[in-house]
């Protein structure tokens, strides 16, 4: 059921009438109270809004989920008093060109943070993955090919078996191309730099791509 709703008054008053077992806020920057003057967003209003949504759902022993907006890098946006006032935080994160999705606890007054879920989008909805390492890793004959190799990746308490394709060829341009997929770019930079200063492997004249393997069986 949908309730095209911002004012936490009606909220309120809907889930009093309906008494779900499950509500999802999305999302709290939106929701606002008519006690409070400033805008909705501030924090105040997000403080109020949260403190009322709790106070609620838990005197009814509804369990709810209240979403945030996220900064470009990822991170829960404004003052962190969203995350200091909930029982735990979970972050659903992604790569843009992949339909893999990793959720991951930051915070868990109940238990262990250490665990990850990882799934893929589908036409049903997140499906979840069972064996991580097989979508990670390509199904070509020759795996052992010149610029793959397969790492392994701790996510959590999970270990990950990835396979890396790494390319390195001269550049036309004044400006060598650094080009990261599956991984952060500021880490091609670091391991490109420590290639330079330790294996004395000359870099400066050379465009790096770098790709994490994503098995995509639609294609």
């Amino acid at each position: 059921m949908f309730l095209p709703e911002t004012d936490i008054d009606n909220v309120e008053v809907s889930i009093e009438n309906l008494e779900p077992e499950f509500v999802i806020i999305d999302s709290i920057q939106t929701m606002y109270s008519d006690e409070i003057t400033s805008a909705a967003g501030s924090v105040s209003q997000v403080r109020e809004i949260t403190a009322r949504v709790m106070k609620m759902c838990k005197q009814k022993s509804i369990t709810t989920i209240i979403i945030g907006h996220v900064t470009k890098d990822g991170n829960i946006a404004g003052p962190r008093v969203l995350e200091h006032m909930v029982d735990t935080v979970l972050y659903l994160e992604g790569e843009r060109y992949f339909s893999y999705r990793i959720l991951r606890g930051v915070k868990n007054r109940f238990g262990s943070t250490n665990e990850i879920g990882m799934f893929e989008m589908e036409n049903e909805g997140l499906v979840e993955i069972t064996d991580p390492s097989s979508i990670l890793i390509s199904d070509k004959e020759d795996a052992n090919s010149g610029g793959t190799i397969v790492v392994v990746s701790m996510e959590g308490t999970r270990p990950l078996l990835v396979e890396l394709q790494a390319l390195v060829t001269q550049s036309f341009f004044g400006m060598p191309r650094r080009n990261a997929i599956g991984i952060d770019y500021n880490r091609l930079t670091l391991l490109s730099a420590v290639l330079e200063k330790k294996a004395r492997v000359s870099l400066g004249n050379q465009d790096i791509y770098l790709n994490v393997v994503s098995r995509n069986k639609n294609k």
